[in-house]
């Protein structure tokens, strides 16, 4: 008699924790369920723009590629226009030309409509790169004014080092003085107009480079930049703008 009311008490007990067990794993369900259903889905960013310049000393014409499949070329000197590309990811980046490839380790993750200046420089028998990315502007349509900035990107100098930036006939463009690599801190404000630009060497009367009839219309961002006309040739630079 003892041993059927230990029996049947270990059953009840085992039937007990079944219950319990089976409680517990319906309640779980709920809880991933209603946890499933609160789940906050976050819209893709808007694609952000890209524009890529050429300021290498040998690469006739840089080829980029983003995200494996957006092929981008610019020749020495100029600057492409803007390509849109995937933003809030990390974004792989090979730069090179039709016949190879210089980097193929670089990963940018570009932020939703922002809108990035890549200055590709180097030399092919050394080292090709990106100088860090510039965040250029988008103006309202409205704006009675455009804006400008300024990027030394020539390399090859001497009484080139540092910089200035003047209206040819006129004031002083840019408060800052700018050594290789450097570019302007925020955009200029700039009356809409045909204006002719210059670079001196710094604190001196010393023009480098003239950039003539530039037409500056309103609503509109502009970068200013240099770069080494003749790889070799020291203080050689030439002043361009997009």
């Amino acid at each position: 008699m003892a041993y059927a009311a230990r029996h049947a008490l270990y059953f009840l007990r085992g039937l007990v924790l079944t219950v319990v067990r089976l409680f517990s794993l319906v309640a779980c369900l709920a809880l991933l369920v209603s946890c499933e259903s609160g789940v906050i889905t976050f819209p893709a960013p808007e694609p952000a723009a890209v524009r890529i310049v050429n300021v290498t000393q040998n690469v006739p014409i840089t080829r980029v590629t983003m995200d494996s499949t957006i092929a981008v070329d610019a020749a020495r000197g100029d600057a492409s226009g803007y390509i849109s590309v995937a933003a809030g990811r990390p974004i792989a980046f090979t730069i090179g030309n039709t016949e190879k490839v210089y980097r193929d380790n670089l990963k940018y993750t570009l932020g939703g409509s922002g809108r990035v200046i890549l200055f590709v420089r180097g030399d092919s028998t050394s080292l090709v790169e990106f100088r860090r990315e510039i965040q250029d502007t988008l103006m309202p349509s409205s704006s009675a004014t455009g804006v400008i900035r300024f990027t030394h990107m020539a390399e090859l100098v001497d009484k080139a080092y540092f910089l200035e930036v003047w209206i040819v006939g006129g004031p002083r463009l840019l408060p800052e003085e700018y050594e290789p690599g450097i570019s302007s801190i925020s955009f200029k404000d700039i009356q809409p107009g045909t204006y002719s630009f210059e670079v001196r060497e710094s604190r001196t009367t010393n023009v480098l480079a003239t950039l003539p009839n530039v037409l500056i219309s309103a609503g509109k961002s502009y970068m200013l930049y240099t770069y080494d006309a003749t790889p070799q040739t020291t203080d050689n630079v030439t002043l361009k703008i997009f």
